[in-house]
């Protein structure tokens, strides 16, 4: 049996190491091996997976979670990798624990499409896109790991501490507790269009006002 990967449980997560040497088409069979022969062990358990040892593409990152969701019984939560898209590791860590340490939380993997609309008491966490005409609302805090280019709504219990981040900010509304941020669209934008340098951005609270700050261009040294 080859060791190209590693299976390694941890409180929050399920570790995936990978061999940073084999191509990755001997690196996925070896995947699609091992989650079955754990299939059993594991059970049905919502659970965060991490990447381990090896820098994977957007497209190889998907391509591996689909075989986990195929071949096991694990709903996948969030997904810690070294992938070089979207906001850094570290930062995703950050953020992650940061909303899931003060609650309830709901994740959303995909797409929300216009029309669609997700409602939860606590926070909400969207790992993918939201479109315009998509809505968000939580009496908690909202993170978008994506294009946030919809309505969101945090805080619905007028909670001020409540805050919203996303990799691309660009709102047709944004609402925290009873305070509605200065309008951020001067058109409603796809996600092909808006300003593909990105970067963290979190809103929140501060004199009254929602003030929107770059945290993509912080250091952290946690």
């Amino acid at each position: 049996m080859n060791n190209y990967v590693i299976l390694k449980g941890k409180k929050d997560r399920l570790v995936i190491h990978l061999n940073s040497e084999v191509d990755f088409l001997t690196l996925r069979d070896s995947l699609v091996e091992k989650i079955r022969e754990a299939k059993n062990f594991i059970g049905n358990v919502h659970l965060a997976i991490e990447f381990s040892n090896r820098v994977l593409t957007e497209l190889e990152e998907n391509v591996l979670i689909d075989l986990i969701k195929l071949n096991s019984d694990i709903n996948i939560t969030y997904v810690f990798s070294e992938s070089g898209s979207g906001v850094n590791r570290k930062e995703k860590i950050k953020f992650f624990k940061a909303v899931t340490e003060e609650g309830p939380t709901k994740f959303f993997r995909g797409t929300l499409r216009s029309g669609s609309k997700i409602e939860y008491d606590g926070n909400i966490v969207v790992i993918g896109n939201v479109n315009p005409g998509a809505m968000l609302r939580a009496k908690g805090n909202i993170i978008v790991l994506g294009h946030l280019n919809g309505a969101v709504y945090a805080g619905l219990d007028d909670d001020k501490d409540a805050f919203i981040g996303a990799n691309y900010m660009n709102p047709i509304q944004l609402v925290i507790g009873s305070t509605t941020a200065k309008p951020m669209q001067k058109e409603i934008l796809d996600t092909n269009k808006v300003d593909r340098r990105g970067g963290f951005k979190i809103a929140y609270i501060k004199n009254s006002e929602i003030l929107i700050e770059d945290f993509s261009a912080r250091s952290y040294n946690e």
